[in-house]
């Protein structure tokens, strides 16, 4: 009884004593955020350089640079037309999708007329953007870096990973916000 009962007097002692902490088996460091960085500047330079290879052999068209970091032109300016698309503006389009080199991936017949409520509806960057750049009755081709299209992640179709794109935009209709009738208004 009493090898029993030092045995638990022993034990209690060991359980009670002081417990080192584990140190992390890895330690992490901003090292991978820095070569991610890195890395991500480096695509974007490489597709700059492959869209400005192909703006450069174009000369029927003007590009104009946007402030959100893509190329575009027009295919068709309205001049008449002063409004451009604002916040919770419904604007209705047609677009279309190709590689930077002209291949088509999603033409207007795939994606339809589209009814968007301007960064309200999720699009992606760039497309958001290049939407508030036209006004009614405009078309015009976007040229993309990969990201503010659909960046590391694709599509999950065929778009697929880091890839630049080049979009054909055409605004058919812009119903300011102001103008829309409210749910109150039409007795839901």
């Amino acid at each position: 009884m009493r090898v029993i009962i030092a045995l638990l007097f022993i034990f209690i002692l060991g359980a009670c004593s002081k417990k080192e902490a584990r140190r992390p088996v890895m330690v992490k460091t901003d090292t991978f955020l820095k070569e991610s960085a890195k890395k991500n500047r480096e695509l974007l330079v490489d597709q700059e350089i492959v869209m400005d290879s192909i703006i450069a052999k174009d000369t029927l068209h003007t590009y104009l640079s946007s402030k959100d970091g893509f190329k575009y032109y027009y295919i068709t300016e309205n001049k008449e037309a002063t409004y451009l698309p604002a916040f919770g503006d419904r604007v209705d389009f047609t677009y279309s999708l190709s590689d930077i080199y002209g291949n088509e991936i999603y033409s207007k017949e795939d994606t339809k007329i589209v009814t968007y409520q301007v960064d309200k509806q999720e699009f992606f960057q760039g497309l958001r953007q290049a939407i508030k750049l036209l006004k009614e009755k405009e078309e015009a081709v976007f040229f993309f870096p990969s990201e503010i299209a659909f960046g590391y992640h694709g599509d999950d179709g065929k778009i697929g990973v880091n890839k630049p794109i080049r979009a054909q935009v055409h605004i058919l209709k812009i119903e300011p916000a102001s103008e829309q009738p409210s749910d109150q208004e039409d007795g839901r």
